[in-house]
């Protein structure tokens, strides 16, 4: 199934498949990125994985041997890049660089990717946002670490936001509903309600209208934010998604590689 939109790319090189911003190409000189599919997974557990990132990097023209990982805990911390290491970053959930051929590498199974990219000042971002996260605006502070490291102007920021559950699928309960109250104020525009199931209200959540919000509450222009528009748990054929496969989800990475002497590489997987 090809999910090439208005917005996105779907990309096939052998039996590596990847999806990609058509806004990013604009800068394919100086950026690279990328969102895996199926068949490829990531996870700690599967024993291809290794393999896999072999892959992928390899249709990326990028090194294997120089991505930076994070743990992932559903957290709102940003780390600054700025050279290579191999530590496993413990309790981060997002990373900025202006760093050359430092692919930053994020995972996915419903929870949603950003990529950031300040197309002025060759900065880049790659952002794991949770409902967790979402709630505590990890974009949101991606994008003022960006400005504080690298006097970014929000202006000048691209922002691609990849395939994650949504709305149609995004069932929530009162306590999630209340959570997001309590931070974000009235937020009935976001969620509609759904059925009563076993005495429980639920509702349907939308995330993606909330971060493209918040987002533009900070200065990031509302015309240079992309959504891919494409469901994790619609599309599981394709990729990895919790809600539709539980402990069976794979996890996709995202890559984000800077190379500043002539842009920034971004490869984003979910």
């Amino acid at each position: 199934m090809d999910l090439s939109n208005e917005n996105i790319i779907h990309v096939k090189k052998g039996d590596v498949e990847y999806l990609q911003f058509k806004e990013l190409l604009k800068y394919s000189d100086r950026v690279q990125h990328a969102y895996s599919l199926k068949p490829l997974q990531f996870s700690d557990e599967n024993d291809q994985a290794p393999a896999n990132y072999e892959k992928i990097c390899e249709a990326l023209n990028i090194d294997s041997n120089k991505i930076i990982k994070s743990a992932q805990k559903h957290t709102d911390v940003v780390k600054d890049i700025e050279e290579y290491t191999d530590e496993k970053f413990e309790f981060v959930d997002g990373f900025i660089t202006n760093k050359k051929n430092i692919p930053l590498v994020t995972k996915y199974a419903d929870c949603t990717p950003i990529i950031l990219y300040d197309k002025i000042k060759n900065v880049i971002g790659n952002v794991h946002s949770g409902w967790r996260g979402t709630l505590q605006r990890i974009s949101a502070k991606a994008v003022k670490l960006m400005i504080e490291k690298y006097n970014c102007n929000p202006a000048d920021i691209i922002v691609c936001i990849g395939p994650c559950i949504k709305q149609c699928h995004f069932q929530v309960e009162e306590d999630f509903i209340e959570n997001f109250k309590q931070e974000f104020g009235n937020v009935e525009k976001y969620y509609k309600t759904g059925e009563i199931i076993e005495g429980k209200q639920k509702y349907y959540f939308d995330t993606t209208s909330l971060i493209i919000d918040y987002l533009t509450e900070i200065g990031i222009n509302r015309e240079n934010i992309f959504d891919s528009n494409i469901c994790s748990v619609c599309n599981v054929a394709n990729m990895s998604s919790y809600r539709a496969e539980k402990e069976k989800a794979g996890y996709a990475p995202r890559f984000n590689n800077t190379d500043i002497q002539d842009g920034g590489k971004c490869f984003a997987r979910d």
